[in-house]
């Protein structure tokens, strides 16, 4: 990560511009893959792994993250758009 980037971003939509784009380099990354490519062993935080591996850690630590959200949202009365029931 860039050097000063947590305390530089600060607007709304510098974080959201930020995680855009942050999200599109990891679909970027992971649509140039070969399926060999996903196999390679590597070692992340001192554990065997592999690149395949590491996609799904990514996908997994995004939810986590949106699972807070969500709870915190809701326990500030906040409803997410996705969750709000539709008038019919």
């Amino acid at each position: 990560m860039k050097p000063g980037l947590e305390t530089s971003v600060t607007s709304k939509a510098q974080v959201i511009d930020w995680l855009k784009r942050s999200l599109d380099a990891v679909k970027t990354a992971h649509a140039k893959e070969t399926p060999a490519d996903l196999q390679r062993k590597v070692i992340v935080f001192g554990r065997d792994a592999t690149v395949d591996g590491m996609y799904l850690r990514i996908i997994v630590h995004d939810n986590e993250h949106m699972g807070q959200l969500i709870a915190y949202a809701r326990m500030n009365g906040i409803v997410p758009p996705w969750s709000k029931s539709e008038a019919k």
